[in-house]
C-alpha cells in the first residue's frame, strides 16, 4: 500500500480492482473497512504484544531485575517502531499514543505529538537497555546476529530514532542518534537487523514480498516504467525490478516491470539497514550546513549500492540541490520498502512533478495522490460509542 501511494509499485489483481484503481484516487476517498485497511491491526497486536510482554516480564519472578530492563528496553522499541509504522500510512490522521489501558484508549493524536511520543519510547528503550547487561534474558532469531545483546540491540534502538528525528525534522538529532547507532560509511550497506523467514516451520509462510519472475497468478506487482527510464544508465540497483517476458495487462493498466526485491521466499528482510543510515547521514548534513559531507554520504551510496561514479566536489551547492539528490537516492536504494511515499510527504514533494527528472506515475486524472489512509471503520466507531 505504502508503494502504491508512492507510485513505486501496482498491485495489478485479477479479482481486485482497488489495488489499481481506488488505492490511485479513482475515488475522491478511500473504504474505511476495506481489505487495505488490515494493515492497522497486526501493527497494533504488536504493540500491544510489547507491552503484554513487558508487563509480564516486570511480574515474574524467573527473571532477574537486570533481565527486566532488557525486557523493557526490547519492548519500548517495538512499541514505538509498531507505532511509526501505523503513523506512516495515518498520515495527519495521527494515531492513539495514550494506550495504557486498553479498554480506554486515548484520543488520536496529531502527527507531531505522536512522533514526539514515538521518540519518547525510543529513547526511554535506549536507557533501560544501558542497565540490561550482559545479554537478554530471552532469545532472538538469527536476523539480529550482531544486534542480539542489551548493547548492541540499542544501537538498532537508535537508528530507529534518528529515522525518528529525521521525520522530525530535528535534523541535529538525528546526527546524535546516528553516532550511537550502526551508521558507518566504511562498512557493508546491508548491515543490520532483519527479519528471517522459514516456510517449513509451523505458521511461517515465507517472504510475503517475494513474486515468482514472470508470473501470471491472481496478484502481480508490476513496477511503473518511469522507475527504470529515469534512473542513470547502469545503476545497479535497478536490478530490483526486472522486465516480464509477457506485460502484464490489468485494469486498462499495461504492466512492462515487476518487482523482484526478494530471489526467495525465504530472502531476509531489512528492518533498518546501514544503506539508510547513510542516508539520513547525507539529509541531516545538508540540512545543517554541512554541504561536503552531505556529498561524502550521498557519493557511498552512489557507488557502493548504485556502481555509478560519484559525483564532483561543490555538486551540492544549495540544500535543495542536495535534497533533489538525496531523495532519488533514496528512491533507488530503498525501493519498495515502504519509504519513498513517506519521504514526498515528509518533503512537500509529493506532486505529479516531483523534481526535475522525477515525476509519479498515475498522479493526473483519471488518478489522484493520497496523503493518507482512511481511519478504520472500527475505531471510529470506537469513539462515537467512547466520547
Amino acid at each position: 500500500m505504502v508503494g502504491t501511494f508512492g507510485r513505486e509499485v501496482t498491485v495489478l489483481a485479477a479479482t481486485e480492482s482497488r489495488w489499481y484503481g481506488e488505492l490511485q484516487g479513482t475515488r475522491a476517498t478511500l473504504d474505511d473497512a476495506a481489505y487495505y485497511n488490515a494493515y492497522y491491526v497486526p501493527l497494533a497486536q504488536t504493540r500491544r504484544a510489547a507491552q503484554v510482554y513487558r508487563e509480564s516480564a516486570n511480574n515474574s519472578q524467573a527473571l532477574t531485575d537486570v533481565q527486566k530492563q532488557g525486557v523493557a528496553g526490547y519492548t519500548h522499541t517495538y512499541e514505538a517502531l509498531a507505532k511509526l509504522l501505523m503513523l506512516n500510512l495515518q498520515g495527519d490522521n495521527g494515531i492513539r499514543i495514550d494506550l495504557d489501558n486498553p479498554l480506554k484508549p486515548g484520543k488520536f493524536v496529531a502527527p507531531a505529538e505522536a512522533l514526539t511520543n514515538i521518540r519518547g519510547l525510543l529513547d526511554l528503550g535506549a536507557s533501560e537497555l544501558d542497565k540490561g547487561g550482559d545479554a537478554f534474558g530471552f532469545s532472538l532469531s538469527a536476523g539480529y546476529a550482531g544486534f542480539n545483546t542489551p548493547a548492541t540491540f540499542k544501537k538498532f534502538n537508535r537508528a530507529l530514532a534518528a529515522r525518528v528525528a529525521l521525520y522530525q525534522g530535528d535534523y541535529a538529532g538525528a546526527k546524535e542518534a546516528l553516532a550511537a547507532s550502526f551508521y558507518d560509511p566504511a562498512a557493508l550497506l546491508t548491515l543490520g537487523p532483519k527479519i528471517t523467514f522459514n516456510p517449513a516451520i509451523a505458521g511461517d509462510q515465507g517472504n510475503p514480498y517475494f513474486q515468482v519472475p514472470n508470473g501470471n497468478g491472481s496478484n502481480v506487482v508490476v513496477v511503473p516504467d518511469n522507475f527504470v527510464s529515469e534512473a542513470e544508465a547502469g545503476d545497479a540497483r535497478l536490478a530490483k525490478v526486472g522486465l516480464r517476458t509477457t506485460p502484464r495487462v490489468t485494469g486498462g493498466l499495461t504492466g512492462n516491470y515487476e518487482a523482484r526485491v526478494f530471489a526467495t521466499n525465504t530472502s531476509p528482510l531489512d528492518i533498518i539497514r546501514n544503506e539508510e543510515l547513510i542516508l539520513i547521514s547525507a539529509e541531516a548534513k545538508a540540512n545543517t550546513n554541512d554541504l561536503a559531507g552531505a556529498l561524502a554520504d550521498i557519493n557511498v551510496i552512489r557507488t557502493k549500492a548504485g556502481g555509478l561514479a560519484a559525483l564532483p566536489e561543490g555538486t551540492f551547492s544549495s540544500v535543495e540541490k542536495a535534497m533533489d539528490e538525496i531523495l532519488k537516492q533514496r528512491r533507488y536504494s530503498l525501493f519498495y520498502e515502504g519509504h519513498y511515499f513517506i519521504d514526498l510527504r515528509r518533503t512537500g514533494r509529493l506532486k505529479p512533478v516531483v523534481s526535475p527528472g522525477q515525476t509519479l506515475a498515475y498522479s493526473s486524472s483519471p488518478y489522484a495522490l493520497f496523503t493518507k489512509m482512511e481511519k478504520p471503520a472500527a475505531e471510529k466507531a470506537w469513539d462515537r460509542i467512547n466520547p
